[in-house]
């Protein structure tokens, strides 16, 4: 039988000691280019084509006590390190589940809640710029009985900068999450569903959505003696953006749909937005986005139970120098997103994406999108970008 003695247990006789420490990272390096047409060209600018380090991130997690854990990580890919997941965890020590204290994801949208190491596009819908995403603040989070489902519901002040921090007389929000299996018939074989919501006052009364075409490649184009070591970086321009709005509260609504088939999944989610202007009319802006995947080489698509979304695919044979083919998927989706309302326009996008992605082992894959891009601007139309773009992700 186990025993604890201090701040270290004893497993058959050795004394697990604390604090552990354990190093993680991974990368993306990414390379797009695009096609656009005149109208597009006159809408947006030139767009470059681009290669660049889209994440290049670092970690340290563990435990500090058994039922304490934590992680800090960092991303280095653009200019100075930026923090990503910094947080310490409690582990069921009340009633209310885990409690997780610092800057995280909020529990809000299926897309938004899969790993970044286990996406399978190069980014998340255009959807994703409707939602609280990464904020400073504590969550209780917990499974459902016998793991049929989770729910979260977080507290943090509202907007953080990259560095987690808020400076503000307001700006506070809140999130939560809920999800159920609702049909489960075999192994990986069930029916998702799942609602979020999230109230937001934002600080100094201010809110941007803003999204490209789901790629991002960002460069620094300052030549000279400073080489392209010193600010600005600069990106792919945003293809929907409403600019800086002024707003008393802004409200996010979610519903999540998602179909795990072994060998296939299906996933989707529509949301919407609710900004509350002072002396101006309320604007509401939706999005939704579905997408479908289908393993070639027969290797399962993994469901969570515990966080309520996909996981990674393992494959069945690595691709080495003594054979096999390592594992290929191919994939779709269609994403949607009106940032016109109340006379604000911010323009309309429509992504069609297709892709595929080669796992070469557990830790490496290589991902090709295709993505069409249908936008429409109030005053210029319907204007068309074509964008084919690589990724090389390797992950420990």
């Amino acid at each position: 039988m186990d025993q604890v003695v201090g701040d270290s247990k004893i497993v058959s006789g050795e004394p697990k000691k604390y604090p552990t420490a354990t190093i993680t990272g991974f990368f993306h390096l990414d390379a797009a280019y695009f096609s656009q047409d005149a109208l597009n060209q006159l809408t947006l600018g030139d767009i470059n084509d681009g290669l660049g380090f889209r994440r290049a991130r670092l970690a340290a997690k563990g435990n500090v006590a058994e039922d304490i854990s934590y992680i800090l990580e960092f991303d280095i890919a653009q200019s100075q390190a930026r923090f990503v997941d910094v947080w310490v965890q409690a582990k069921n020590k009340t009633r209310f589940g885990n409690i997780r204290i610092g800057r995280y994801r909020q529990p809000f949208g299926m897309s938004e809640l899969t790993s970044v190491r286990e996406l399978p596009f190069l980014e998340r819908p255009v959807t994703f710029a409707l939602g609280p995403f990464r904020q400073t603040g504590v969550m209780l989070f917990d499974t459902r009985p016998n793991e049929s489902g989770t729910w979260a519901v977080s507290g943090y002040r509202f907007l953080s900068d990259n560095f987690g921090n808020v400076f503000a007389d307001s700006g506070y929000g809140l999130a939560a999450r809920l999800t159920q299996i609702a049909i489960e018939w075999g192994q990986n074989r069930l029916f998702h569903i799942g609602v979020d919501y999230s109230y937001n006052d934002p600080g100094r009364g201010l809110i941007q959505l803003v999204s490209t075409n789901e790629v991002f490649i960002a460069q620094n184009p300052n030549l000279g003696p400073a080489g392209l070591s010193v600010l600005p970086i600069v990106g792919v321009t945003p293809f929907v953006n409403t600019g800086v709005i002024s707003a008393e509260n802004v409200q996010f609504f979610n519903v999540e749909s998602a179909l795990a088939l072994g060998r296939m999944a299906i996933q989707s989610e529509a949301r919407w937005v609710r900004v509350e202007r002072p002396g101006a009319n309320t604007a509401r802006f939706p999005g939704a986005y579905a997408q479908v995947r289908f393993m070639l080489t027969g290797e399962t698509i993994p469901y969570s139970k515990q966080n309520g979304v996909f996981g990674r695919v393992v494959p069945q044979c690595d691709w080495t120098s003594r054979g096999g083919l390592g594992a290929w998927e191919i994939l779709g989706r269609i994403s949607h997103i009106d940032l016109n309302d109340a006379g604000i326009n911010g323009r309309r996008l429509t992504d069609i994406t297709v892709g595929c992605n080669w796992y070469w082992n557990r830790y490496t894959k290589i991902q090709f999108n295709w993505i069409h891009s249908r936008l429409n601007d109030v005053v210029l139309g319907d204007s068309m970008t074509d964008t084919f773009a690589l990724r090389a992700q390797l992950d420990f």
